[in-house]
C-alpha cells in the first residue's frame, strides 16, 4: 500500500515536471541581422539571429529539448509578404502557404508530436518562380546554399519562437516572406489515466481499513 501510494505520488510529480521541461533552443552561426522593413509586424523591425543557406549545417537550427518525454509542437502561420509562391512544411503534419486556392490564414495552425529532443522537422521553400526555386531545412540543409536564403530566429521565452524566412529574391534582407511561431508543450498524462490511478489509491485505502477493522 504504501509502495504504491508513493508511486502515485511519483508519477504526479512527473506529470508536473514534463508540463514544464520541453523548451526550445537556438543553435546559431553568430550570425545576426538588423531588419528594418518587415511588414508582417513591426516587433521584427529589430536586430535577430539568423542562419544563411552557405552556413546551414545538420547541427544548427532550432533544437528541442524533449529529456523528459515527448511534446506537442504547434506551429501557427503568422502571414506572408512576398512576390514568390513561399511554403513551409511541417512534416508529418502539412503545410503553410503564400498564395493560390490553398493560401494559408493568419492564425491557421498545425500540431506535431516530437518524441525526443532533436532539430524541429520543418522547412521553408520557394516552388515558383523557377530562378528563386529552394528549400531550407530547419534540421537538414539549405537548397541551394547561397547566402541569399536565410531563415531568421526571435526569441519568445524557453517553450516559443517566432521563424522568419527570407527566400531567394534580390538581398531585400527584410525576413517576412513568411514567418510563424512555434510553441511546444510536454504532453500531459490523460485525464482519464490520473483518475484510474487516484480510483486505484483509494480502493486500497479502503481495503486497508477494512482489514483494520
Amino acid at each position: 500500500m504504501k509502495r504504491f501510494l508513493v508511486g502515485l505520488v511519483a508519477i504526479l510529480m512527473l506529470s508536473s515536471v514534463n508540463a514544464a521541461a520541453a523548451t526550445l533552443n537556438f543553435i546559431g552561426t553568430g550570425q545576426t541581422h538588423e531588419v528594418t522593413r518587415n511588414d508582417i509586424n513591426p516587433a521584427f523591425n529589430t536586430e535577430i539571429d539568423i542562419i544563411t543557406g552557405d552556413q546551414k549545417t545538420y547541427g544548427n537550427g532550432l533544437f528541442m529539448d524533449a529529456s523528459a518525454g515527448p511534446a506537442d509542437v504547434t506551429y501557427t502561420f503568422l502571414g506572408a509578404e512576398a512576390g514568390n509562391s513561399n511554403f513551409s512544411a511541417i512534416f508529418g503534419g502539412g503545410t503553410f502557404f503564400n498564395r493560390g486556392g490553398a493560401a494559408s490564414t493568419p492564425g491557421d495552425q498545425i500540431t506535431v508530436r516530437q518524441e525526443t529532443s532533436g532539430l524541429l522537422d520543418f522547412a521553408f521553400g520557394t516552388y515558383s518562380p523557377l530562378r528563386a526555386i529552394g528549400v531550407f531545412f530547419n534540421d537538414g540543409l539549405a537548397y541551394p546554399g547561397s547566402s541569399n536564403f536565410a531563415m531568421g530566429f526571435i526569441q519568445i521565452d524557453v517553450n516559443s519562437f517566432y521563424v522568419l524566412f527570407d527566400d531567394i529574391a534580390r538581398g531585400d534582407r527584410d525576413f517576412d516572406d513568411m514567418a510563424i511561431r512555434i510553441d511546444v508543450a510536454a504532453v500531459p498524462i490523460p485525464a482519464g489515466g490520473l483518475l484510474l490511478l487516484s480510483a486505484l489509491a483509494g480502493a486500497l485505502v479502503l481495503r486497508r481499513k477494512s482489514n483494520i477493522a
